[in-house]
């Protein structure tokens, strides 16, 4: 049996004044946002190594991933790509209604649909994402799944222990915004299994063509069974292949599962 591992009480100290200033950043721009009152409110911060968007549409994180909007197969729909997130809020009576995510060149007008939003300025990457991820813990509703997406595009932010706890919280938080956090806890598991937690961009730059790859062909037939029959198949091949990339991609089918199974395994994995 493998000694168990202690770490120091420096060390752990260290972690604890690290969570405290975290949460206290994230209380102090919720008061930012408070004290602006009702209406659109916008924010900037720098987004993740290999985060890129056209400001409008959609992003992509490494070369492979797109979200959002965008035409043709690859970034050639999508000029210019450039890094950043910027975050539009609807606030109504003191209550975040809608969050919208950008990831790009900010726009020349700060007026969207006829409204001008009061601009928080810049803000820095880790308070927002631990603001965010306290809006997406809080409840449900797209304004929770979009809150989601704002942390996780967020530089210098360590998100998937709190995306884990959202994951399994069946108390507070909706289905959809459960199955949203534990998609992202399988794409930072898939990138700790490829050499960094959190490196999402390289997790996603698979080069192999899945078309002529039959073990990433194996894994998708899997993922398509009806009633969850490849559930337990693809959760042996997450745990133990040899090939790292065949791992990630069941890691990616089981990310979009809902089954409670995989969030137990993924949380193995980032533990």
């Amino acid at each position: 049996m493998r000694p168990a591992t202690m770490i120091p009480a420096a060390a752990l100290a260290l972690l604890a004044t690290a969570c405290v200033s975290e949460r206290a950043d994230a209380q102090a721009l919720a008061q930012r946002v408070r004290a602006a009152g009702d209406g659109v409110i916008e924010m900037r911060y720098a987004t993740r190594p290999g985060i890129c968007g056209d400001g409008r549409r959609g992003f992509s994180i490494g070369r492979r991933s797109h979200f959002g909007e965008w035409n043709g197969n690859d970034l050639g729909g999508m000029r210019p790509c450039e890094p950043g997130a910027r975050v539009r809020m609807r606030v109504d009576r003191g209550a975040v209604t809608e969050v919208r995510v950008m990831v790009g060149p900010r726009p020349t007008s700060t007026v969207s649909n006829g409204e001008r939003a009061t601009d928080l300025g810049e803000v820095p990457s880790a308070e927002a994402a631990s603001y965010f991820l306290g809006l997406a813990g809080a409840g449900g509703g797209r304004s929770s799944q979009s809150a989601i997406m704002a942390a996780v595009v967020a530089d210098s932010a360590s998100v998937w222990q709190r995306l884990l706890a959202i994951a399994t919280d069946t108390s507070r938080v909706s289905g959809s915004t459960r199955r949203d956090a534990m998609f992202w806890v399988s794409r930072f598991a898939a990138a700790k299994v490829a050499g960094n937690v959190e490196d999402l961009a390289a997790a996603e730059d698979d080069d192999r063509d899945d078309q002529d790859d039959t073990r990433s062909a194996a894994v998708f037939a899997l993922s398509q069974l009806r009633g969850k029959q490849g559930v337990e198949p693809l959760l042996e091949i997450a745990r133990s292949n040899k090939d790292p990339q065949v791992r990630q991609k069941a890691m990616f089918w089981l990310g979009q599962s809902g089954d409670p199974r995989a969030v137990v395994l993924f949380g193995e994995i980032l533990r």
